[in-house]
């Protein structure tokens, strides 16, 4: 008689907890993928995140810019979405104005060489490039330096190159036409073009 309702508890148990169990599932095989637009929202938080940090104004142009690119990166790789859809993300949101084309690159470098190529090449990436008169570079290369090696992917970030007269010396020196010369390319700047909040815009 005691096994009888041991057993009885037993069953009852089983098919109480059974619905929860199936619900648990269900719950977790509709929730929704994220879509490029829906990850816009994750890349500006991010990036304003990395910027509200202490001291973020006072730091140079290279490390604001690896300070917005670690977020953005963590921010997406946390989101689950896949390469196809970061780089679709990213390249919405250098066209909104929410992150510079350099942001984008090396955020999509890091998720592999085939997002860093598609990110690079978008019109949207190309045009604020050339807009702010930076320039971008991606070099992909093996690891080990053989073809079947591991790919890495190489960015190359510079800001905007600009020109100044000579003095007279210099001038002669340079000949017929050389009374300017170029400078060397000023840092790569993470808030050109950007029309974001944390940029100060």
């Amino acid at each position: 008689m005691a096994s009888n309702r041991v057993r009885a508890i037993a069953i009852s148990l089983a098919v109480a907890l059974a619905p929860i169990g199936a619900g648990a599932v269900w719950a977790q095989s509709t929730q929704t993928a994220p879509t490029a637009q829906t990850l816009q929202a994750t890349i500006q938080q991010a990036a304003a995140s990395a910027a509200a940090q202490p001291g973020f104004a006072r730091l140079s142009a290279s490390a604001k810019l690896a300070a917005i690119q670690a977020a953005v990166s963590n921010a997406l790789a946390a989101s689950g979405a896949s390469p196809a859809v970061i780089s679709a993300a990213l390249v919405q949101a250098v066209a909104s104005g929410t992150v510079s084309a350099g942001v984008a690159i090396q955020v999509a470098a890091s998720v592999s060489p085939e997002a860093a190529q598609t990110v690079a090449s978008a019109p949207a990436v190309t045009q604020q490039l050339a807009q702010t008169g930076q320039s971008a570079t991606v070099t992909t290369a093996s690891t080990n330096g053989d073809a079947g090696g591991a790919p890495s992917v190489l960015v190359s970030l510079q800001g905007v190159s600009s020109t100044a007269p000579v003095d007279g010396g210099a001038a002669a020196g340079a000949g017929a036409g050389g009374n300017t010369q170029t400078n060397q390319p000023a840092p790569y700047d993470p808030c050109a073009g950007v029309v974001a909040a944390y940029c100060g815009s």
